[in-house]
């Protein structure tokens, strides 16, 4: 996702990028962003980042020095503590779960707990596009952070997918556990943990006061009311296939946007791309769209939204997308073409 206004460079995506390298890629992004869209002399900006979420994470807030860098940090500090919840790496609560596959419940906290049941209705809604289980197959295919990005035999994903099934976690709500049924299965909420930090975010910064505010985890972007006064927040949707153009541009004020695209991380093999958004049905790579970018109200559940989308393709996202309260997407298919949900056009302005 890029900003208007700014200049912007990366290099080529023929190996997956990964580590420091892609996080100084989007903190060049974001600091290019802020230059652009804040006009100079105008209420003051505290501009601040940190390596969180497993991405690049900007806070920008508008105020007075003292109470803009106090809110930053109680943003940096909510986020890392939302990381412990939903990270499926080290001693987080997510691990726990995943550690315990196969071995019975495990008492989870009632705030993750909260977060696996969100992930599970969209899971429902979306009849699986999105699936919080996904986790065995993403990890064979090198895209859960551990280790190179490969492209898996048939048998090794067939041999997978028994593990993938988001109807198969089992939830005791008076007990507040969860239980994983098989061993090797595993929850990814990686998409819905950021969108959840998001609106957490979006609660923190109104109950300090806070009226104007930019927080982008890794491309997924609050935009709290406006840049300036009279000024919306102005975001670009990224060319999938040229990172230097932009699409469409959009504009914000209190609102999500989210953009799912196969340009994000992946890797080529033999001239063909295969990136990281799986289809949890296939345990490949889904084929039917370059981006989806979901535009929705603070408080909306839209990153997983915007996978699912990604995951059914232009006719049942674009649906899928339609039946959210106030969200507009523009999806951009295999070949290249925009297509808009009811209505977005007068939100999107196409480049």
């Amino acid at each position: 996702m890029h900003f208007q206004g700014s200049k912007t460079w990366r290099p080529s995506h023929k190996k997956d990028l990964s580590g420091s390298a892609k996080h100084l890629i989007i903190a060049l992004f974001v600091s290019l962003f802020l230059v652009s869209c804040l006009d100079k002399g105008s209420s003051q900006v505290h501009k601040s980042s940190r390596l969180l979420m497993g991405t690049f994470v900007e806070v920008s807030v508008v105020g007075n020095d003292q109470e803009a860098k106090k809110a930053a940090s109680e943003v940096f500090d909510e986020l890392k503590r939302i990381e412990m919840l939903t990270s499926f790496h080290g001693d987080s609560e997510l691990a726990k779960i995943n550690a315990n596959a196969g071995k019975g419940p495990v008492k989870t906290d009632p705030e993750l707990l909260k977060i696996i049941d969100e992930a599970l209705r969209v899971a429902r809604e979306t009849h699986g596009a999105f699936d919080p289980t996904v986790g065995p197959i993403a990890k064979l295919w090198g895209f859960s952070g551990e280790g190179e990005s490969r492209l898996p035999s048939d048998s090794e994903i067939q041999e997978t997918l028994p593990l993938v099934g988001w109807d198969k976690v089992k939830i005791d709500h008076e007990a507040g556990t969860v239980e994983l049924p098989q061993a090797g299965m595993a929850l990814d909420l990686g998409a819905i943990g950021k969108g959840y930090a998001l609106n957490g975010t979006a609660e923190l910064l109104a109950k300090a006061g806070i009226r104007s505010a930019l927080v982008n985890i890794g491309g997924d972007i609050l935009a709290l009311g406006e840049k300036s006064p009279g000024k919306p927040w102005v975001i670009g949707v990224e060319d999938p296939r040229n990172s230097r153009a932009i699409v469409a541009v959009v504009s914000l004020k209190d609102k999500i946007i989210i953009t799912s695209g196969d340009y994000e991380r992946f890797f080529e093999k033999d001239g063909k791309r295969y990136h990281h958004i799986l289809n949890p049905r296939t345990g490949y790579p889904a084929d039917k769209l370059r981006s989806a970018t979901v535009v929705g109200p603070v408080g909306s559940t839209l990153q997983p939204s915007g996978t699912a989308a990604f995951v059914l393709g232009v006719d049942q996202g674009r649906k899928y997308i339609e039946s959210l309260k106030d969200a507009y997407g523009l999806l951009i298919d295999s070949e290249g073409n925009n297509h808009f949900t009811a209505g977005a056009e007068s939100i999107f302005q196409l480049k």
